[in-house]
């Protein structure tokens, strides 16, 4: 569940917009992770993946705090300790009346967040028309242009030193607001009243000397 393309995001979407419980077995391994961890489970979802069709069981919990209460710090491995008690249990719930479409050697286990790739996505649904509406209210014949991506946004000034001039005049928390207000609507299920779009300032200049004016390099 990386992008808001995902079959996995947009099935747990579905469920959080309906929802619907999971069906067994996952619906029993979701009650008891949700209590045991103190966290909320979305979904869960079992599928393969290379190389030989490894089995995989993705526990998806709802917010980043969540998922890495499963991590070994912020940027760390999933913690084995608890990939280990999770597959245990699933096991023990298959035990009571297996599923012979689930395999089970080798299960590997990962925990991943709805919320960041949520947040993506009310993000990018921000149209081009939207963003011109916004460039035109905003009225500063030194910007060049807005360009948002993932969950972040950036207003591009011409030069290095139009930069440094509005970020000193304290310009950046009003352009901060004027975002939210054009970003709220797509925010379904209100993730950005918590932590808002990241919006910072940059300039033309620094795009074509630094990164040959090519949008690749520059979110690469």
């Amino acid at each position: 569940m990386i992008t808001p393309g995902d079959d996995d995001y947009r099935h747990t979407k579905r469920l959080k917009r309906t929802g619907a419980p999971l069906e067994y077995p996952f619906k029993e391994l979701a009650d008891w992770i949700g209590p045991e961890y103190g966290v909320h489970v979305l979904n869960i979802i079992y599928d393969t993946v290379p190389p030989g069709s490894r089995p995989r069981l993705s526990v998806v919990l709802e917010t980043e705090e969540d998922a890495l209460k499963f991590r070994d710090g912020a940027l760390g491995n999933f913690n084995t300790i608890d990939q280990q008690r999770v597959r245990e249990h699933f096991e023990r719930i298959l035990s009571k009346q297996p599923d012979l479409r689930l395999k089970l050697d080798g299960l590997l286990v990962i925990f991943v967040a709805f919320e960041p790739v949520a947040r993506v996505e009310a993000n990018e649904s921000v149209t081009k028309e939207e963003l011109h509406c916004l460039k035109a209210k905003l009225a500063n014949e030194d910007l060049w242009e807005i360009s948002r991506c993932f969950d972040s946004v950036t207003f591009f000034f011409y030069t290095d030193a139009q930069v440094k001039k509005y970020e000193a005049a304290g310009l950046r928390s009003a352009y901060d607001q004027e975002y939210s207000r054009l970003v709220e609507p797509h925010d379904e299920f209100g993730y950005l009243g918590k932590r808002g779009i990241l919006v910072s300032f940059d300039s033309k200049e620094n795009f074509e000397k630094n990164y040959q004016s090519n949008w690749y390099y520059y979110y690469k």
